[in-house]
């Protein structure tokens, strides 16, 4: 039985405008988040988005159902979108990490490096120095994970932050499962020892 987003992507391929429209909406947020955290740019990271719709949009054709699921289809194109803007930010030297909203979610891990890239003080919105200091941990965090090397940030977003599982990050950033796993695992080290400073607000 075809996923429903593979049912989604047949309709439309049959000229169903509408099918397309629904897709669209249902990873729309995740994929804002998964560009806004990649890149540090949540200003520009609906604008991506919506690049990566219309390419996909574009290509539908030659989607088929059942062979590779809509969301890996839908982070690989993101992911080469992300690197492209992320070189052309580079030459025009803007690049920001700074207010990029925290979704708090962490799908399918339960390390403790995990937590730090997720969650934060609970009831601070109560607390006003609380408060201060989630908003210093939150774009710490940013700015830690921004720093990250490209080929252990794509990775560790996508498994701790967008709760894909190992073998969708493999397909979609086109690595073998052992190195998936080693790569997420050395991007947690080093996140963890980026953010030694703020360990005592977790």
């Amino acid at each position: 039985m075809l996923e429903l987003d593979d049912e989604l992507m047949q309709r439309f391929q049959k000229g169903d405008e509408e099918a397309f429209n629904l897709l669209a909406r249902r990873h729309q947020q995740s994929l804002i988040n998964f560009i806004a955290r990649f890149t540090g740019d949540k200003d520009n990271a609906e604008d991506l988005a919506q690049e990566t719709f219309i390419r996909m949009y574009k290509a539908a054709d030659r989607y088929k159902p059942g062979r590779a699921q809509f969301k890996t289809w839908m982070y690989l194109i993101a992911k080469r979108l992300c690197i492209n803007e992320i070189r052309n930010r580079g030459r025009r030297d803007r690049f920001r990490v700074d207010n990029i909203a925290i979704n708090d979610s962490a799908s399918g891990a339960n390390d403790e490096q995990v937590d730090i890239i997720a969650t934060a003080p609970a009831d601070a919105a109560f607390q006003p120095e609380v408060a201060v200091e989630r908003k210093e941990l939150r774009n710490a965090i940013q700015k830690a994970i921004a720093e990250l090397p490209e080929q252990y940030r794509f990775p560790l977003i996508l498994r701790d932050i967008q709760g894909l599982s190992y073998d969708e990050i493999g397909k979609i950033l086109e690595l073998r499962s052992g190195t998936t796993k080693s790569r997420i695992n050395r991007a947690r080290i080093m996140l963890k020892d980026k953010l030694k400073p703020f360990m005592e607000l977790l």
